[in-house]
């Protein structure tokens, strides 16, 4: 009797630890399967992370990208330039009578021009000619002012535009954004404004005889 007892004893030791086996394996199994689907879980967020950095570096690639096309097409090489400063005075002063007041270099419109400022007794003519093929774009007249300064002067009495751009890309790197040659304090100026890609434009005031920087700044 007591053997057998003992023997249902030994046979139900048996079984239970047989059952603690297995809830120990399941527990490791889910413990296993937890890890893996964190660890996936993990690895998909890095992924998502690694798309949104690759994601905000291209938008960055692509602003500076459209940044520097954009001061591109706001600047240009002066050899690039077909017309010179000579060829669209002559030009404005056979569409318009006067002498020459005021003469600008610029983008209009979306096409780099001169603007010729003449002088003709009480008249002033505005003449817009194209820096590419020196065709008439515009042209206006008003009656100046009394009190308007109406020096006039000649391109021969002053240092040629590429000469004096050359003393201001000496002193700073770009192409051109604008110039202009006009009478500042009673003497004649070159206004020039240079730009290097996505950096500030440098601003010089050249005397436009003697080519000596008389100012020199950045925007």
């Amino acid at each position: 009797m007591k053997f057998k007892i003992f023997s249902l004893l030994l046979a139900s030791g048996l079984i239970l630890a047989a059952c603690g086996n297995d809830d120990s394996d399941d527990k490791k199994d889910n413990k296993g399967a937890e890890k893996t689907e964190q660890k996936t879980q993990d690895d998909n967020k890095d992924d998502m992370d690694d798309s949104n950095n690759d994601k905000d570096s291209n938008d960055d690639q692509t602003s500076d990208d459209q940044n520097a096309n954009k001061s591109t097409t706001n600047t240009v090489k002066w050899n690039d330039v077909k017309v010179f400063p000579e060829e669209a005075v002559k030009e404005a002063q056979n569409e318009a009578k006067g002498e020459l007041k005021d003469l600008s270099f610029e983008k209009e419109a979306g096409d780099w021009s001169y603007k010729v400022e003449l002088i003709d007794g009480s008249n002033e003519n505005k003449v817009l000619i194209n820096a590419d093929d020196k065709s008439v774009a515009n042209v206006e007249n008003e009656t100046e002012d009394d009190d308007d300064n109406d020096q006039t002067f000649k391109l021969s009495d002053v240092a040629k535009f590429e000469d004096v751009l050359k003393v201001a890309q000496d002193k700073a790197k770009g192409d051109l954004k604008e110039w202009s040659l006009s009478e500042d304090d009673g003497k004649l100026v070159y206004s020039i404004d240079l730009k290097e890609g996505n950096k500030d434009t440098t601003e010089f005031k050249i005397d436009a005889k003697s080519k000596e920087i008389l100012e020199q700044e950045q925007d």
